[in-house]
């Protein structure tokens, strides 16, 4: 069944049990969809942020400026493996920041694809990497993705706040998880012909572009909206506003078809989170969340790092098996019941750790978007497989949020986070020198064998040819007593 069918039906469900047995008010459901004047209308706010958003995102893509972007890069990269993995992955981390993580997918892949074919390459480890490092680029900004939309205007969180305090640590993250697939692809990307990076180079990006002028349009309205995010405080503008204008503005000076534009916006996404709303409310209306939430306060105890600690982990693995979306909005209003005690910046530490698991657990498992992933790799005829997803993308997830906890005990206490990163520094340096002396011995135990075989290989030739050297001597004998009895007679 469709997820936003689902989601009205379960709201449409929640709304008969609230009127017929609650005995709940008409105007309580509109409280649920758009938020009260108490908490500033957080849902409404956040719709208003994402249909500004998906305005600009849908005319920057048919524009062409997203995939003229990422294949000049790819040009840079020359084809080598190392270069063309780093671009690759810096362009899911850039466009998902931006962009939704599903057209994030469906633009780069096939991309991946087109300059995989041109090299003569095989593109499943980019792809894989690709898929890992876009929700990476779902924490860069608090506009990167829904669940950030959603914390950041229920807590009232900046753009820049957010960047600081999760942006920033998600380019730490990008270097980690670089450096981790290449160590892991370290002899196992192929280096494409000479040849083949000609054509490369040759190939005109500009065929992605139908109409210039809207493309420096897009571009323009992109960059600008950004930039006021950035600068403009929330006190003056607020995000959802700056949003709303960029995108009627872009869909003003683009002089495009408006109602093409609407019927391409995402209904369905709107519709799923009109219903999750409702129900996300009821369940705080009828007391659930609040009884969550003394549930894991009940777990964590009073202790504020090991509560964010207990989201980010729980979050993670929530939503490596359910939608992100839902999970977030569940988990907002329990993070609030848990974080009452705590002093501010414990508690936007407590919505940080959400937004860093709620983001990354989609990778834990290959569900979610990363199906889309697998579904458009086999289109292309480059099938990639469950396990070989399951396998990278746990592992890499699993050291991300290791990363992530290191972090936040080093803002708790600076002294027992040093402590913990050392030895793990030394866990993997103790690995690094196992490896190293198993692959220096596996070396030595082939070169010994090495040598043993051609001094087996060398006595047999000798011997051989003694044998051979005997045969003729034999055979010359022989001949010679022929000769001399012949003579005799």
């Amino acid at each position: 069944m469709n997820r936003a069918i689902a989601v009205l039906a379960g709201a449409l469900v929640t709304y008969f049990v609230l009127t017929f047995i609650e005995k709940q008010d008409f105007i309580v459901f509109i409280e649920f969809l758009f938020g009260t004047s108490a908490d500033g209308y957080v849902n409404l706010r956040a719709l208003i942020l994402i249909i500004g958003m998906l305005f600009i995102v849908q005319i920057c893509h048919s524009s062409g400026v997203f995939q003229v972007i990422g294949f000049k890069l790819i040009q840079l990269s020359n084809g080598k493996p190392f270069y063309l993995l780093f671009v690759l992955c810096s362009l899911s981390l850039f466009l998902s920041a931006i962009l939704n993580n599903i057209l994030t997918v469906i633009i780069l892949i096939p991309l991946t694809i087109v300059a995989s074919r041109i090299l003569g390459i095989n593109p499943s480890p980019y792809i894989i990497a690709e898929a890992i490092l876009v929700n990476v680029g779902g924490i860069m900004f608090s506009i990167s993705s829904i669940p950030n939309i959603l914390i950041t205007t229920y807590a009232g969180i900046s753009f820049g706040d957010f960047f600081l305090n999760v942006g920033l640590f998600a380019l730490v993250l990008f270097g980690i998880t670089i450096a981790f697939f290449r160590f892991f692809y370290r002899n196992k990307l192929m280096i494409p012909k000479e040849k083949f990076t000609k054509v490369l180079q040759d190939f005109n990006i500009w065929n992605y572009v139908p109409d210039k002028r809207l493309f420096y349009k897009s571009i323009f309205v992109l960059l600008i909206t950004m930039v006021c995010f950035a600068v403009i405080p929330p006190t003056i503008l607020s995000s959802d506003i700056i949003a709303i204008s960029g995108g009627i503005g872009l869909v003003i000076i683009s002089k495009l078809n408006g109602r093409e534009i609407i019927k391409n916006i995402d209904l369905e996404l709107i519709l799923y989170l009109l219903g999750i709303f409702v129900i996300t409310g009821a369940m705080e209306s009828v007391g659930v969340i609040d009884w969550i939430g003394a549930g894991f306060i009940g777990l964590t105890g009073s202790n504020s790092l090991v509560a964010i600690l207990f989201i980010l982990w729980a979050s993670a693995f929530l939503s490596s098996t359910i939608d992100n979306i839902p999970i977030t909005k569940v988990l907002i209003p329990i993070v609030d019941v848990m974080s009452s005690g705590f002093t501010p910046s414990e508690a936007n530490a407590s919505y940080y750790s959400l937004a860093f698991g709620a983001n990354l657990g989609d990778n834990l498992t290959p569900l979610g978007d990363n199906i889309l992933v697998m579904n458009l790799a086999e289109q292309n005829e480059r099938p990639i497989t469950y396990s070989q997803f399951f396998k990278l993308g746990f592992i890499a997830t699993i050291i991300q949020l290791i990363a992530i906890s290191i972090y936040f005990i080093l803002l708790n206490d600076i002294i027992i986070g040093m402590l913990i990163f050392a030895i793990f520094i030394l866990i993997f340096f103790m690995g690094n020198v196992l490896r190293k002396l198993k692959a220096y011995t596996k070396k030595e135990e082939e070169l010994l064998f090495r040598r043993y075989w051609m001094k087996l290989k060398r006595r047999d030739f000798i011997t051989e040819l003694n044998l051979l050297v005997r045969k003729i001597l034999t055979k010359i004998k022989n001949f010679i007593m022929q000769i001399i009895g012949v003579g005799r007679k």
